[in-house]
């Protein structure tokens, strides 16, 4: 969408499917792809500040690599909330969003939004305990702390190499 456009118009309604080409670079180790995106909300230009607010909800499908084991997952229908506003002049600083050039993709910057939102372990296991190893046992705060309470501390043996008789 060509910033004039968006100036015309100033709101826009968004209501919006769109198709993703395989080759697009994600910049994600985890997301092989994003299947389908559909973005619901508003686009509000603010003259003054010659910026765009986004105010919009993102639902897509990816398909990614799980961080824990390796094994592809699917993660269909997420939805992820889009509040960022857009500066279509430059500002001396690095807290704002800048829009390069004369055109606002909104394909683009939602998936943007998407990568920034995957986590970087993300994982179907989180409540799954992986073990590594053997004589592993599962205690409870309680017994670890008796257990804590009753081993000897192993520098008091040092103790009996001294002779104290004199």
């Amino acid at each position: 969408m060509l910033k004039k456009d968006i100036e015309l118009k100033g709101l826009i309604n968004l209501d919006q499917d769109f198709e993703i080409s395989q080759d697009l670079n994600l910049n994600h180790d985890l997301i092989k792809s994003i299947d389908k995106v559909h973005v619901k909300g508003i686009l509000n230009y603010q003259d003054s500040m010659k910026s765009v607010i986004v105010s919009a909800t993102i639902t897509a499908s990816i398909s990614a690599m799980d961080a824990r084991d390796g094994k592809n997952i699917q993660l269909l229908d997420q939805v992820y909330d889009w509040n960022e506003e857009y500066y279509f002049e430059d500002i001396n600083d690095d807290q704002h969003n800048i829009v390069l050039g004369d055109k606002f993709s909104i394909l683009e910057y939602a998936i943007e939004q998407i990568v920034l939102n995957i986590p970087m372990n993300l994982t179907n296991n989180y409540d799954k305990i992986s073990f590594v190893g053997k004589d592993y046992i599962l205690m409870s705060e309680d017994e670890y702390q008796q257990e804590q309470e009753n081993q000897i501390d192993s520098r008091w043996d040092k103790l009996k190499d001294f002779n104290f008789e004199k």
